[in-house]
């Protein structure tokens, strides 16, 4: 396994120490691992030691960074990367765009809270999101809707070849107290002065050294402090050290270490380092900072923004050596467990398996009902493809309750009826996005899924070379006369699948379901298709009259009839015809229970395909009724349907509403109830 990382510069920064341990850690493993940064003194460290560094412009917060995707795209197919593991915005946007339309997976580490804008969103569309605490997991969803599934938590670590243990017997007489981090406002370095000045009335002999540089864009805030340094008197004791590599040697006589930051830090490296070397710390309570922190047992937390409580969690330490060597003891253990560089990066290890092992899948089928159960074997393929991976189905939201038990699928993603709008398919595609699909099945096929696969920038979409099919990455030709199954396997082959043998199938339904429906033999009648299509429906007297032949040829049969609400007025009519009545059903079966309603026919008979389909692949015998849609090209053949079709010269019209103007419905008027009857008789046997 090769990992690319990638990061803007590799100086001696946190993000970029942490790099430089990962990649010497992993040396001569089975986890390789090549460097692309600006460059930086680590980074002629690392060749020096034999890690594969590429050069190359990636800091630079430029739209002409994108010119950098064809070159960056060269090395990582040269270098033959898996995983392409990026650490910044700026490097994520140009590392995302070329490990797609590739067998590259894409690995975000988000190392701050990052501004809630479009430009950090890329740090969000990883295939795994790596943060650093529960704090920036936290930031990460809430502000960038990454989905809790992607998010792993992995601390940052000390590597205690570097950072030893200095029992507090040996630094209680250093007059040493050190900050480190870079002089930014968001650090709260003026809360710290204005404290320390009341700490060196009673200790005139400290000094407070802050350990970082200065932001050369932004001297205005570092000039204040040098002037509140002059003001409270304090040029002897508070001095500005400047930017440091070896912070092991800084801490390693320091009486405490104090972090006084006013923003929700991301983790918190120089706590836990301090922790490693035993030196006490007091730190505000922000972000990652309380969760390494447990107040009074390992460190003093603070507010932020208060320099009084600063001032008195220092003297607090200062004043009790026993309580400084508890708190010291204490956190050096919690290095041990939490925060050593075998544990954390063995957890990294872990992250890189799991996304070459995982498989995000999407197929798309918003409508109709019909073709969706027409997709379900595809969607038990995929499972037995991918019996480990993440699949998903993107549906009308009235559909998304027939797939609530569907074991072949993890997540229902829902749109409404309106879809097809600009603004929601806009909308649809931030949300498919965020979650990182590896492949997008577009069974759909119409514009509006296509532009939706587009954006959700998969590593690959596939569908068909129509309307918008351009913008996927693999397309094939469609054919307009062929079966439904046969087109979705010509897709499926795309990712190296094929049905064993084209038939519907369903899942096996849970025992238990409770139904108005009554016991014994029952038939189905679908009275109605959608409301729609008009033109579907088999005409009222001929269901009524099939309905009297089969009570009278069959009396311990029980004729059930089945529709939607919009089915009600018609199934009153067919009812106000008949004595006995059929048992009406039309609007009463919630959409998830419909299987099983189905389940228990000895017989179903519907113009509707959803319907059709649904029986079909449940095993019922199932009589279907077509005029103005050709059946062909909208049913799988199975040994348990039965299809009746008048080839007149008007037939597969396609027209919702006939446009005869001397035979409404003559196709379905030519389906007798004698003919269906007759099916019926000769293919159940009633005991």
């Amino acid at each position: 396994m090769k990992i690319a990382q990638i990061l803007p510069q590799m100086n001696f920064g946190g993000v970029e120490r942490g790099v430089s341990d990962l990649v010497r850690y992993f040396k001569g493993t089975k986890i390789e691992n090549i460097i692309i940064s600006g460059g930086g003194g680590l980074a002629e460290e690392l060749k020096k030691e034999g890690i594969t560094h590429y050069q190359l412009p990636v800091y630079k917060k430029s739209l002409t960074s994108a010119l950098l995707i064809p070159r960056l795209r060269k090395i990582l197919k040269k270098e033959h990367v898996d995983i392409v593991h990026a650490r910044s915005r700026v490097p994520a946007w140009i590392s995302f765009f070329a490990s797609r339309s590739s067998s590259m997976h894409f690995v975000t580490t988000c190392h701050g809270m990052y501004r809630n804008g479009f430009f950090s969103e890329v740090m969000g569309w990883g295939k795994m999101v790596i943060c650093p605490s529960k704090a920036v997991a936290r930031h990460m969803h809430e502000k960038f809707g990454v989905p809790e599934e992607k998010i792993v938590i992995v601390d940052r670590w000390v590597d205690l070849n570097k950072f030893k243990f200095t029992d507090y017997q040996f630094r209680k007489n250093s007059n040493n107290i050190v900050a480190i981090g870079r002089i930014s406002s968001s650090k709260g370095y003026e809360y710290l002065i204005e404290a320390f000045r009341k700490v060196v009335r009673a200790n005139p002999y400290l000094k407070l050294k802050i350990v970082g540089a200065p932001d050369k864009f932004k001297m205005d805030y570092f000039n204040h402090l040098k002037t509140l340094v002059t003001r409270f008197a304090l040029q002897y004791n508070v001095q500005f050290i400047g930017y440091r590599s070896d912070i092991e040697n800084v801490l390693r006589d320091a009486r405490l270490l104090i972090a006084p930051s006013v923003i929700e830090e991301s983790f918190g490296r120089v706590i836990i380092e301090a922790f490693a070397c035993g030196a006490p710390v007091v730190a505000t309570k922000v972000g990652g900072f309380k969760e390494i922190i447990d107040d009074g047992n390992d460190g003093i937390l603070v507010e932020p923004k208060d320099p009084q409580q600063i001032t008195d969690a220092i003297l607090k330490i200062l004043n009790d050596p026993v309580l400084a060597q508890t708190l010291s003891v204490n956190a050096r253990k919690k290095v041990d467990t939490s925060y050593t560089i075998e544990k954390c990066l063995k957890e990294t290890a872990l992250v890189y398996e799991k996304t070459m092992a995982l498989r995000r899948i999407l197929v798309i089928k918003i409508s109709s009902l019909g073709d969706l159960i027409l997709s379900i074997p595809t969607l038990k393929l995929l499972r037995e493809r991918f019996p480990d991976g993440s699949i998903s189905v993107l549906t009308l939201k009235k559909y998304a309750p027939l797939l609530y038990n569907c074991p072949y699928v993890n997540d229902v993603i829902t749109v409404d009826e309106n879809y097809k709008k600009f603004e929601n398919i806009l909308r649809t595609g931030v949300i498919l996005r965020r979650k990182s699909f590896d492949y997008i099945l577009d069974l759909q096929n119409n514009r509006a899924s296509h532009i939706m696969s587009f954006l959700s920038l998969p590593r690959e979409s596939i569908g068909f070379k129509l309307r918008f099919g351009f913008l996927l990455t693999k397309k094939i030709p469609y054919r307009r006369n062929e079966d439904p199954l046969t087109s979705q396997e010509r897709l499926l082959e795309l990712l190296g699948i094929k049905f064993p043998q084209k038939r519907l199938v369903f899942w096996p339904l849970e025992a238990g379901n409770k139904l108005p429906l009554p016991e014994g033999n029952l038939i189905g009648i679908n009275i109605s298709a959608s409301s729609r299509w008009a033109s579907k429906n088999w005409p009222t007297n001929h269901i009524s009259t099939l309905i009297e032949l089969i009570n009278k040829n069959f009396p311990s049969v029980k004729v059930i009839l089945f529709g939607d609400e919009t089915a009600r007025d018609r199934a009153a009519r067919i009812e106000s015809m008949l004595y006995p009545k059929p048992h009406n059903l039309c609007g009463k079966i919630p959409l998830q229970d419909l299987p099983y309603a189905i389940a228990k026919l000895r017989a179903f008979v519907t113009p509707d395909t959803a319907t059709l389909h649904l029986a079909q692949s449940l095993n019922v015998p199932t009589i279907a009724l077509f005029g103005p849609t050709d059946p062909q090209r909208h049913t799988v053949a199975g040994q348990n349907l039965y299809v009746f079709y008048k080839n007149l010269l008007c037939s597969a019209c396609y027209e919702p509403e006939c446009k005869s103007k001397n035979a409404k419905n003559l196709c379905m008027e030519k389906i007798t109830p004698q003919e269906v009857f007759s099916k019926i008789k000769e293919t159940i046997k009633f005991s």
